[in-house]
This record gives C-alpha cells, structure tokens and sequence, in this order.
C-alpha cells in the first residue's frame, strides 16, 4: 500500500516551529484557494477545510464533515464511476497515485472541472489505509482551454503539428491536431512516438523524397516543403506540407512546426484546366472553393455561396454581379485582375492572384482560377476564386527567414549578394557606394579556446554594433562564418574608409569575459568602391584580396583596393 511518509520533515521540530510551519502552510492554501480534504477510511468521514466548503456553497466550522458518498453525488454523473473507481484502485495498492480529474456542481448551480490529488498519510495494523488527504484544485479555465484550442484547430484544413529528429534519426510527433485523422486515418496518439504508422501510409514512390526532404531541412534549417501521395484505404491523396525548422543546440534535436493540408482537388483542378473543361458542377466538388460563372457579354453572374463569405457579403442582400465583383478588387490590384481576363481570350486561362476589400473593409488575398470559352454570339468564364490569405502570410515570412542569418538576426549572403547586384545593375557613373568585408581577427582561437558557444556570442555582439554604426540605406550581413559584407551609400572612399577605420577601432575596444578571463577581439576590414563596369565577382575578389593584403600586413586594419 503505497503511503506519503512525511514524519522525518517534522520529528525534530518543538512545538512553536510546527505551529509556524502549520500557520505558513493553512496561508499559502487559504491564498493559493486549494479546497483541501482529509477522509478517515474507518469511518468514511470526510473532513474539509473552509475554501473546500465555499465552493460547494456552505459554511465551515470545525465540526462540518461529509462522506464519502456525499462527495460522490456532487460528481458530474457521467465523470461518477470513473472518479470512484480510480479512488478504489487506489485503496486497493493497484495504483501508486491517485489523480482524477471530474466535474462538480458549484453552489450557483455551474460545473466545475476539478482536479483531485490524495495521498495515504497513515496506515490500519492491518496495512490497510487509514487516513488519506487531497486537495482539490479548480481546473476549469485549463480544461476549457484546451477543449477551445481542440475545436479551433478542427476549423483550420489539414493538420497542425510539431515534429521532432533526434540525432539518433528518432523521429517523434509531439503533437498534431486531430486533422491527422481526416487526412491519414490514424490518431495523434498513434503516430506520436511511432512515426512508422504514418510513413508506411506515403506512397513508395513518393517516401524517399519525403525522407530526403526532411534530412536537408534539419541540416540547412530551411524551411520544409513537400508534394506527395499517401494511400489511405484504397484511394490515393495528394498532402501538400509546410513547415519552418528550429534546431535545439544543446540536445541536437531539430523540431519543425508546420501543416499538412490534403491537396488532392487542387491537383484534379489542375488538371481539369489543362484540359479546359473546368464545370459549374466540378467547382461544386472542391469543397471550400468558391465557384462562379461570368458572362462577359451581358454581365451576369452566377457564383456559389462560399464567395459570400470570402467576400464578407450578405447572400439576402447582395445580388452577383460583374460591378459587384469589381467593387470588391483592390484598387491597386484591379488593372492586373483585367489584364489577366484578357489573355484568358487567347490563352483559355485566368490565372491571378489579387486583393480583395471585404464588406467589412478587412483587406484579403485570393487566387482566382478561370477557363474561357467565347463563340460567336457569348463569352463565358467558369472559375473558382480561394481564399489564399493565410498562404501569403505564411510565405512573407518563409521569405523573411529566406534572408535573414538565424545566428546573428542580420541579413545573410543571399539578401546581400541581391542588394549588391541591384546596385550594379543601376549604376551608371563612378558610384558613392563602397563594399567592405568584414573578418574578425583569430576566431578559430576563440573557439578552441572558449568553445564554440563564446564564438556565437561574440559574433552576435561585433554584428549588432556593427548594425549600431550604420545609417539609412547602408546594408549589412553575415556571409559566412565570421566574414561579414558592408555596402554603405553615399559616400566617397576616403570617407568610407575612415568610417570603417572608427567601426574597427570600437570593434577592438569591445570587451568581453568567459569564466573570469576578460579578452578582446579585433576585425580587418577590405574596402573596394563600385564602377559601372564592375560585375559582382569583380567587386567581390577585389574587397576579399584587400582583406587579405591586410591579414598578411599584421590584421586589425583597413585595406582600401582600388580599380586599376
């Protein structure tokens, strides 16, 4: 019979230290409103503290007791015989904790998830529990919570998830919302440390891929994306997955944070108008699509009531037209939206993507997709327009991560090497634009030395008080390692090298400590300014040669590289 032993905390205690210790603790219970209970398994008497009696609408004083059974009969009928048999289990030593969670009714007549922890404090001769204590603590808010956040994620398409590789190549999905049942048939709990039972489900032609996706996520930290079949029963679905990777440095493990979302009636809309058959009827049959069905000649339009609700439009009070429909594009986006219904008169095809201004003002993004077909007496469209907002969010911020160094959160060599080719694609005349790269001195030391840890936190402090020294539309990355690029406007070379001259000085003047010992560090700097007839590797071998002059000239300096 497992039993709380609590007796060595307070045997050396006098008196006035355990009244002070039963004074601190009946306050921080009073305070913390934690309904605490004592039973005498003897007697079946059920002693309660004031907090306990408050909540079931009574008031306390030292002789109020109730049984068991009076307890029982305050449980939510359907949570009664669960709660009863756990606590039976528990007497009887087939368990080693007793935690239950229930519904009681409160004195105003609610329903309160509670959550009710006990403990055996003392034992009959016979072994047998004698006392037992708990506490019950009102759950309710948590409980309420988390059945909001279930029925919320039963709204979004597909499945929400996170998703776990060990460095073992253990794959693990902590959590996935309960879409994974629609979409694959298995539950959350299934596949949540045996990611087998979802992976035999992919295709055998499609599993390697998948497999060879996710390994190149964890080992770039870019963000994953991948097209695929899974067979489920004997259909066969197109899933469509986006996540973005974050890696635990301490443990190794790589965690994505994504969604699935099935696929499979854009795939068949694809098709549909490669083969410029797209129907009122096949429309209907793409679920949260909207379809509608425009004729150009007289301006009637027909659409489905899923548009009503993209467009935020009362179906009682809004007749479809094509004035209507226009009403609604942004304005900004209105010559591209009739653009494109010009080619579909050559091309069979409206393809665009565009704003939308709701009734309610809410600006939204959807994608229109249309077949044309003209004679010669009518011109007719028939299309599907979906909402595609949540995906341009999503891919804003793909794209932000796409250029952004994840170590030191400054730009990264992809945004830089884009900057520097716009700016010499638009040069015309010998430029105010200087390229530097920047070199902190020794670094390998640091990370032997140090570890590699002290290495991060000293690239991140020179990046962040390099971005300190800059001014509007100069532009500053990481590009690898600890080399980091500089394109600074509007400004002549002698300037720009006495900028980055003060930008050195500082650097070296930053102090830094690791476990007691204080060190510095120091940065060579190469600067070259741009020409007109300057391609990007030549600005770049004449930046990286002027570093170099300066490593073999002692470091901690500015080497300027001019154009011959």
């Amino acid at each position: 019979m497992p039993m709380k032993d609590l007796s060595a905390r307070y045997r050396n205690l006098n008196a006035d230290q355990l009244r002070d210790r039963l004074y601190s603790l009946e306050t921080v219970i009073e305070k913390s409103k934690i309904g605490v209970w004592q039973l005498c398994v003897v007697t079946g008497k059920l002693s309660v503290n004031a907090y306990f009696a408050e909540l079931l609408g009574l008031r306390w004083h030292p002789e109020l007791t109730f049984t068991f059974y009076d307890v029982l009969k305050i449980i939510h009928p359907d949570d009664r015989a669960s709660a009863k048999s756990q606590f039976q289990q528990y007497l009887a030593g087939e368990s080693q904790d007793f935690e239950v969670e229930f519904r009681v009714k409160f004195a105003d007549g609610s329903w309160h998830w509670i959550r009710d922890v006990g403990a055996i404090v003392s034992l009959q001769r016979n072994g047998r529990a004698e006392k037992i204590v708990g506490s019950w603590f009102d759950v309710n808010d948590m409980v309420e919570s988390n059945q909001r956040l279930r029925k919320i994620t039963r709204t979004i398409p597909g499945v929400i998830y996170e998703f776990e590789l060990y460095p073992d190549g253990t794959m693990r999905f902590p959590y996935s919302s309960e879409g994974i049942i629609d979409i694959a048939g298995v539950s959350p709990e299934q596949i949540r440390d045996d990611v087998s039972v979802l992976f035999n489900l992919i295709h055998p032609d499609d599993i390697g891929k998948v497999q060879h996706s996710i390994l190149e996520s964890a080992q770039s930290l870019n963000e994953w994306f991948c097209e695929y079949r899974l067979i489920k029963g004997d259909s066969e679905r197109w899933l469509s997955g986006y996540a973005v990777p974050e890696r635990d440095d301490t443990s190794g493990v790589v965690r994505w944070y994504g969604q699935i979302v099935d696929t499979t009636a854009d795939k068949a809309l694809e098709l549909e108008l490669l083969e410029s058959k797209i129907t009122l009827e096949k429309a209907q049959e793409l679920g949260n699509i909207g379809y509608w069905r425009a004729d150009l000649t007289t301006g009637e339009l027909a659409w489905s009531d899923e548009i009503y609700r993209i467009f935020g439009l009362d179906k009682e009070q809004v007749k479809p037209t094509i004035e209507v429909f226009d009403r609604a594009i942004y304005p900004d986006d209105f010559k591209a939206v009739k653009a494109s219904m010009e080619r579909a008169r050559e091309t069979g095809v409206h393809d665009v993507e565009h704003r939308i201004v709701r009734a309610d003002g809410e600006i939204r993004w959807v994608h229109e997709l249309a077949g044309f077909r003209g004679d010669d007496s009518r011109d007719v469209m028939i299309g599907t327009v979906r909402d595609v907002t949540e995906q341009k969010l999503y891919q804003r911020e793909l794209e932000r991560l796409n250029v952004t160094d994840e170590l030191t959160k400054v730009n990264n060599r992809r945004f830089f090497i884009a900057s520097l080719e716009r700016e010499l694609k638009s040069i015309v005349t010998a430029s105010r634009i200087c390229v530097a790269i920047v070199d902190i001195d020794y670094f390998k030391i640091i990370n032997d030395q140090y570890g590699h840890a002290e290495g991060d936190l000293v690239l991140k402090t020179v990046s962040a008080f390099i971005n300190e020294q800059l001014r509007p539309g100069d532009v500053f990355a990481r590009i690898g390692g600890e080399e980091f690029a500089l394109l600074l406007h509007r400004v002549e070379g002698a300037d720009a090298k006495r900028r980055l001259n003060a930008i050195r000085q500082l650097i070296s003047e930053l102090a830094f400590c690791h476990n007691g010992e204080s060190y510095q560090v120091t940065a060579t700097i190469g600067m070259t300014m741009l020409n007109p007839q300057d391609t990007r590797d030549d600005v770049l071998h004449r930046a990286d040669e002027a570093l170099y002059r300066g490593k073999r000239d002692g470091r901690n300096c500015v080497v300027w590289s001019e154009v011959d």
